[in-house]
């Protein structure tokens, strides 16, 4: 019993000595730009999608509606993009 606890706190030490040794990469500067300009484009119209699927109960269909709290709040989608582009540097 000793050696199997031994053995865990050894393995979770390794552990997280791993995770914490790596730091995340950064966001390339092409990366922060798509981010930016789908918040512009989320900003701007509401957002819609169609599913079509086919199962043994016959075809389903679905469709949905996204609308961004900066739609909703009427923000402009240029002050969303700038501001977007300004917490990434």
């Amino acid at each position: 019993m000793f050696y199997l606890l031994r053995a865990l706190v050894i393995s979770a030490i390794l552990f997280s000595n791993g995770c914490a040794s790596n730091p995340p990469n950064p966001l390339t500067a092409q990366q922060i730009e798509n981010i930016c300009q789908k918040k512009k484009n989320e900003a701007s119209k509401p957002t819609t999608n169609l599913s079509l699927a086919t199962g043994s109960e016959g075809p389903k269909y679905q469709i949905g509606i996204t609308m961004s709290s900066d739609y909703l709040a009427g923000r402009d989608p240029n002050d969303v993009y700038n501001q977007c582009k300004m917490s990434y540097n």
